[in-house]
């Protein structure tokens, strides 16, 4: 290849490998920004991409509202999918356990909604209120057995049974 053709060709794909790189738009938050990295993290329930994020700014308990117009927080997302790894690592990190979204859904609402009883029994046991209603009025437990998930909406009754809300 002569030299001119050679600058030429450095002069075309050198741009496009930045234009197509990974972190291409993170300065813009674009997708790869600490936030979004955060929340797809979660979603993939992989803790060291989430440790990742937080570390590199990312707020926890951010509203995620990319894909769900009723906003889903990073352990949302978590306990939507089903992660308990995710879910255990974004509360000893401070994420609020019963943060709703903009219609009152917890995480623990979310996994009920999706019959994740994993993630609902780590929930439970991290002390999430299984009494807690969402906007609608509704708790975990009705969720849960709303979209069929009746023997994760019996362990959810039961849970809810023998609560004793932490005072405030």
């Amino acid at each position: 290849m002569s030299p001119l053709r050679s600058l030429a060709f450095i002069a075309f794909a050198v741009p496009l490998l930045v234009l197509c790189h990974p972190t291409a738009g993170a300065a813009q938050g674009g997708p790869t920004d600490a936030q979004s990295r955060l929340w797809d993290a979660a979603i993939a329930g992989d803790t060291a991409a989430i440790t990742r994020a937080l570390a590199d700014g990312a707020r926890i308990d951010s509203l995620d509202v990319r894909r769900s117009r009723n906003g889903r927080r990073a352990l949302n997302w978590a306990a939507l999918n089903n992660h308990v790894p995710a879910i255990q690592l974004l509360l000893t990190r401070g994420a609020g356990i019963q943060l709703p979204n903009l219609t009152g859904f917890t995480p623990l609402h979310h996994a009920a909604e999706v019959g994740a009883s994993d993630a609902a029994m780590a929930l439970l046991t991290a002390g999430a209120d299984p009494t807690w209603p969402n906007d609608a009025g509704r708790t975990p437990a009705e969720v849960a057995a709303a979209n069929g998930h009746g023997e994760l909406a019996d362990a959810l009754s039961a849970a809810a049974s023998r609560f004793t809300p932490v005072p405030k």
